[in-house]
């Protein structure tokens, strides 16, 4: 497990935030798992619907471009960031190729809980969109998940397939 350090200077303070990077395995692939509870909850996206491209329950990556392509900056939220493109722009420990978990990657996740050790008192966006208004979550106390509505907050992570 890797912790890295992002530095950020905010009125002459130095502020250091912690993201762990934990690799796990999921049926035959392997991940490296980003954790970004550190950051505040936030949105999965706007009210668009982004519709087939984004629905797949198995394919994260696939999901995060179509949310990004649809979303773009999120200007019918005030430009407010939002989960996919997070997990998209994100780069870190020289790897830039991360996106948001579909729901059978997040369930992968849940089920690797005692090696990643995300709060079990979150509830964590998918890029699995279930409707024009609302995307699938999973809550880690249980493995229950949610249909919750784009524009409410919760936590996220970032994934990337290994190659």
């Amino acid at each position: 497990m890797k912790k890295i350090i992002g530095v950020l200077a905010i009125a002459g303070y130095v502020t250091i935030q912690a993201q762990t990077i934990t690799p796990i395995q999921i049926g035959d692939n392997k991940y490296e798992v980003c954790d970004m509870t550190s950051k505040d909850r936030i949105t999965w996206g706007g009210y668009t619907q982004i519709g087939a491209s984004a629905t797949s329950n198995t394919n994260g990556d696939k999901n995060t471009i179509a949310i990004v392509s649809a979303v773009g900056g999120n200007a019918d939220h005030d430009g407010k960031p939002y989960a996919a493109k997070q997990c998209n722009d994100l780069e870190t420990d020289g790897k830039n190729d991360w996106y948001l978990p579909s729901l059978d990657e997040m369930k992968g996740i849940y089920d690797n809980n005692k090696l990643v050790k995300l709060p079990e008192s979150n509830t964590y966006w998918t890029s699995t969109e279930a409707s024009g208004t609302q995307a699938q979550t999973v809550y880690f106390y249980s493995g229950a998940v949610y249909q919750v509505a784009k524009v409410d907050q919760s936590h996220y992570v970032c994934i990337r397939k290994v190659k």
